[in-house]
């Protein structure tokens, strides 16, 4: 029988539950146990957490990881591979060998890779020669006036497999692209090439497939009916005890996606198309930093129950330049929550609103930015909400309003709010209130992507 190698996508954000983790781990179901923890956003919570404690700035689910859930997966033989390292690889690896030493686990390798941290050498970039553009604005970082809080480069598989080839248990990355992940497991069990000038177009398909497999698996139970619409009118299973999706791959980059027999969710060819095409922007070239992809003559097909086999991906030439996202402090956010019953709810709220608006046009300062949304009617797709007919309107039984102040100085936001406390009793009757008025906003950040050279990075793996 030809050798499988069988990969869980166990975690799809940081603070994802670790329950589908430990159920594959005691179950045995997987050699390796795949975590992606990383987003833009996550990696700016990171470094607030880094500039309170530089011991910190990793994902700090991990330090559970390490109490409950690794020690079932060395004593199962299985791996774990994950991007939980964030803005801290080394302080991750040497407080995740802490814990598993407490618990008397000390033959363990760990590895951090790091080296995708640009932080440090902004300056020297913004004093190159670097385009240095933004890639959706076409705006000069140089002209940027607004306080960097990270900067990551993407990287990819190459240092996962060197990781792997150095024994490693458990990997703790920074940056590592998402679905490289995955493509680093497979190219150390398959001795598959990820780089070099004699690349032949059988090794290019064998990484496309990788990367398949790992996009697929990236966001955990999204791939297995987590979150799917495509299976919301003929669902017929739970999302309490989602089994998290499981790859049998083969050694040409193919496989079958399912899940543990006794989980809820579901394997689907939908559900598997849904994922495939989220966070795709052109599927003939979906661009990471191993290989270009082709998605668009994939095979995907349901075999069996919560059994679905995938093939076909091609490959194209990796790209030159990696992408580097620079985070951003852009000032503050203030929002407030109001709630308004019946009768006459909507009209309630723009009376309030009204009141409001006449308010802050007293005031000696202007905020940035006001947007106001009623939930229940545009409080998810703001103006591209159709208009609902009066006669609705009327009936509604209650209906919250949410007010988003952006500023840029901290103190606008609170007194803005308070300065409208007095419609508690001064406006209309039926209010109700979230509990935080005249709290400060919260600290609002932005994203500056961009492109350097590969050249410009040098990723290191560490073992511990």
């Amino acid at each position: 029988m030809s050798k499988t190698v069988r990969i869980a996508g166990v975690q799809g954000f940081y603070g994802d539950s670790p329950m589908g983790a430990i159920m594959v781990a005691a179950h045995k179901a997987a050699d390796y146990l795949m975590h992606d923890a990383l987003a833009e956003l996550t990696l700016s919570i990171l470094q607030k957490d880094k500039l309170k404690d530089p011991s910190l700035g990793y994902a700090r689910d991990i330090e559970f990881h390490a109490a409950k859930l690794y020690p079932i997966t060395l004593a199962n033989g299985i791996k774990v591979v994950t991007d939980s390292g964030g803005l801290n690889p080394h302080s991750a690896a040497q407080k995740v060998k802490a814990i598993l030493a407490k618990q008397g686990i000390t033959d363990v390798k760990i590895a951090a890779i790091d080296g995708d941290d640009m932080f440090d050498r902004l300056d020297e970039l913004k004093a190159s020669d670097l385009p240095f553009k933004n890639m959706d604005s076409g705006q000069d970082y140089r002209a940027v006036d607004l306080k960097p809080t990270h900067a990551n480069v993407y990287v990819g598989a190459q240092k996962v497999k060197e990781a792997l080839d150095q024994g490693a248990q458990i990997i703790l990355a920074g940056r590592v692209a998402d679905p490289c992940l995955a493509l680093g497991i497979l190219a150390h069990e398959y001795g598959w090439k990820l780089e070099g000038e004699d690349l032949e177009q059988a090794d290019l398909d064998k990484m496309a497939n990788g990367i398949m497999i790992g996009h697929i698996l990236e966001c955990g139970g999204q791939a297995s009916g987590g979150n799917a619409y495509s299976e919301w009118n003929n669902r017929d299973y739970k999302f309490s005890n989602l089994g998290y999706p499981i790859a049998h791959v083969e050694a040409d980059g193919s496989a079958t996606i399912t899940k543990l027999a006794d989980s809820g969710g579901k394997v689907s060819r939908n559900t598997v198309r849904e994922q495939l095409v989220y966070e795709i922007h052109d599927p003939s070239s979906y661009i990471t930093p191993d290989v270009t992809v082709d998605l668009t003559n994939i095979i995907v097909e349901e075999i069996g129950k919560d059994q679905v086999r995938v093939s076909g991906a091609k490959g194209k030439a990796r790209p030159e330049m990696l992408k580097l996202c620079i985070g951003q402090m852009e000032g503050f956010l203030t929002e407030q929550l109001f709630f308004f019953s019946y009768p006459y709810a909507y009209d309630k709220a723009k009376a309030f609103i009204e009141a409001a608006q006449e308010i802050w046009a007293g005031l000696p300062f202007q905020a940035e930015e006001v947007r106001i949304n009623y939930l229940g009617i545009n409080g998810i797709h703001d103006k591209a909400a159709p208009e609902l007919p009066k006669e609705y309107l009327d009936n509604l039984n209650e209906i919250g309003v949410r007010l988003a102040i952006r500023h840029n100085d901290r103190k606008v936001g609170k007194l803005m709010i308070q300065s409208i406390i007095c419609l508690g009793l001064n406006g209309p009757p039926g209010i109700a209130a979230s509990i935080n008025w005249g709290k400060a906003g919260s600290i609002r950040l932005g994203m500056f992507p961009t492109l350097i050279p590969r050249s410009l990075v040098e990723v290191k793996v560490t073992m511990y």
